[in-house]
């Protein structure tokens, strides 16, 4: 038995309706070059180079690819849940596109396809080939279960079965793998679907082959030449040992996010307690010691690389986009190798603040990197912060985010709850509102949620009798919680890695309410997190708040807050959605005190000033100006 989930949420649903009804087609428009104003992405042009169709040259990333790849994935899973004629037949005009594109052994790359054909397989490195067929294959596998029409499947399973006749530990083919995982992911999607092992046969070999030594990286040309400092090495592409023997996280996030999803995708499908133990290492790692407040990861620019422990710069930051998202994917897979709230909490935080702070409410702005703070005039004239922008970009040279958003919202049903259908017990991650039906669509759940405004959610069963466990997470950051059945309070349940229990034969018009407390708190950082040191942020539930010059003026590192007292928390008209706004007293240093100086022998005196603060995912939607999220901290 599976489950249907419909998304019906007070939060989610408007983002969701937008992403399928406005920005796809708008981000459809920006592939194809037809956007007044942006500059020309050229990612469906050059599959009509490639096809023959168009006589330009090749333009863009060399992994361009992937752009066209990643929207077709979010478009095939916004048809589930708003069916649209006109999109689809794009998405079957791309297809018979790609079509005439592919060469006749089943190779698919435009970037080669359109540069010369001599040059595929000689840049493992960085030349994105098994990225970009890996996007691909994802897309195929989507808009098949999406629609039930396999062409794309078909033209991928030809380029997978290429790529397999080249690859693999065979003496006579290639002993490589990907230096941008993501094509093992796919692989395993395409094995789920076809049920055929080859595919995940390939996939294993991709992963066991990465990290042995000496490292076929080493002889590439493009390895050794285009980047000589040591932030390219072999921890760079998490290449300098097997992966099974690695227990840091190091090199490119967004590269160790997908391979780290790949391994736990393996461990699942094998039962490996190997790989399940360096897994668990590498999550340690990273949430302990690499992870922002956040939920973005990636701390350096040189690279778009983890840094080393407790370094974890506010104002620098890289926090890529994509590295959240795929930290996300990551935590899934771990949620699906045990049930551990952790696992959940760290997805939920990355959600709620790391991902969807990478798009405007509007739709149509991205953020790439995204800041834990900004002085606008030092972002703009700083060398080691070129990489910081002060707004969201209607678009970018390097548009990997963008439909990395829409593909993660569109299907983001796939991450609220899992059936284990052997213990037969639903899960339920996170708490947004809709409904969880089971395969016969004869019984479900509905779930009626105002989790983020105050904490409650309600889930109450439809249809006919059913036996099974239904298993609550508790998340991390609630204090308390009460729980009751049918109107009748739990006292004191027990929470088992934090999911509550409830074994029973659920019938028509049961109800389970939950109420998290939901308050907003101080949370201070390890300190070793330098950046951080005599300093606080802010969080309610799982939204990080920020500080913004347009509710408090410029200088924010004059203010300062003690303990939280005269907190109001309102619904603020002023943001979009009408978001949750806090206020509370804090103090300010009085800057008349300075007269010009630069330093004083005396501290400068502070006045009592109400401070306001915002949800961090909504920051950068009214125009440039400060940003902050770890305030100076005074002792009484």
């Amino acid at each position: 038995m599976g489950i249907e989930v419909k998304i019906a949420d007070e939060f989610w649903t408007p983002r969701i309706e937008k992403i399928c009804r406005e920005i796809i087609p708008y981000q459809y428009e920006v592939l194809n070059d037809t956007v007044p104003g942006i500059e020309h992405s050229h990612a469906i042009e050059n599959f009509r180079i490639a096809a023959g169709d168009s006589d330009g040259k090749y333009q863009g990333m060399l992994f361009q690819d992937s752009d066209v790849a990643k929207w077709i994935e979010a478009a095939a899973w916004s048809l589930r849940l708003y069916p649209d004629r006109e999109i689809e037949k794009k998405i079957d005009d791309l297809i018979d596109l790609m079509e005439r594109a592919q060469r006749e052994d089943g190779y698919l790359d435009t970037y080669y396809i359109c540069t010369g054909l001599e040059k595929r397989f000689t840049n493992f490195s960085h030349g994105h080939e098994l990225y970009c067929a890996g996007h691909l294959t994802e897309a195929a596998v989507a808009y098949a279960l999406a629609t039930g029409k396999e062409k794309m499947l078909h033209l991928m399973e030809r380029y997978v079965g290429y790529l397999i006749e080249q690859i693999g530990p065979e003496e006579e083919k290639m002993h490589v793998f990907s230096g941008h995982p993501e094509i093992e992911l796919a692989l395993y999607k395409l094995y789920q679907y076809t049920n055929d092992i080859k595919y995940y046969d390939f996939m294993v070999y991709l992963i066991t082959e990465r990290g042995k030594q000496p490292s076929f990286l080493l002889r590439e040309k493009n390895f050794g030449e285009r980047y000589k400092d040591k932030w390219f090495d072999l921890r760079y592409h998490q290449a300098h040992t097997p992966v099974w023997e690695q227990t840091n996280a190091v090199g490119h996030c967004v590269r160790a996010m997908y391979l780290y999803s790949a391994m736990a995708d393996i461990a699942k499908e094998t039962n490996n307690h190997g790989m399940r133990e360096t897994l668990q290492y590498l999550w340690d790692d990273v949430v302990t010691r690499k992870m922002y407040i956040t939920g973005a990861i990636g701390s350096e620019a040189h690279g778009e690389c983890f840094g080393t422990d407790y370094d974890l710069p506010n104002d620098r930051a890289y926090a890529e986009t994509c590295a959240s998202i795929g930290l996300i994917f990551w935590a899934r897979r771990m949620l699906q190798l045990e049930k551990n709230s952790s696992y959940a909490d760290v997805m939920e935080l990355a959600l709620y603040n790391g991902a969807i702070s990478g798009i405007s409410e509007e739709g149509k702005q991205y953020f790439y990197v995204n800041p834990l703070e900004l002085r606008p005039e030092e972002a703009e004239e700083r060398y080691d912060m070129q990489h910081v922008r002060v707004q969201r970009e209607a678009w970018m040279g390097c548009a990997c985010c963008p439909p990395n958003i829409a593909r993660l919202m569109a299907s983001l049903d796939q991450y609220i709850s899992m059936w284990d259908d052997k213990d037969k017990k639903l899960y339920i991650n996170l708490f947004i509102g809709g409904e969880i039906l089971f395969d016969d669509g004869k019984a479900g759940l509905v779930i009626q949620s105002s989790y983020l405004k105050d904490g409650k959610v309600r889930l109450r069963y439809k249809g006919r009798r059913r036996k099974f466990s239904l298993c609550i997470r508790i998340p991390g950051w609630a204090d308390s919680c009460t729980l009751s059945v049918n109107g009748k309070q739990i006292e004191e349940p027990g929470a088992e890695k934090g999911y509550v229990y409830l074994e029973r034969e659920f019938q028509e018009q049961d109800y389970i309410d939950v109420k998290f407390s939901l308050r907003l708190r101080k949370v201070y950082a390890n300190p070793r997190v330098s950046a951080d040191a005599g300093k606080a942020a802010l969080m309610r539930g799982p939204v990080v708040y920020c500080l913004e010059e347009a509710d408090n003026g410029k200088n924010l590192s004059g203010i300062s807050i003690g303990e939280l007292t005269g907190v109001d928390e309102f619904i603020d008209n002023s943001l979009p959605g009408n978001a949750i706004a806090v206020s509370f007293d804090g103090c300010r240093e009085q800057e008349s005190m300075w007269d010009g100086r630069l330093y004083s022998y005396t501290r400068a005196p502070r006045e009592g000033v109400r401070i306001k603060a915002i949800p961090y995912y909504l920051w950068g939607n009214r125009g440039t100006g400060e940003m902050k999220i770890w305030i100076n901290e005074y002792l009484v």
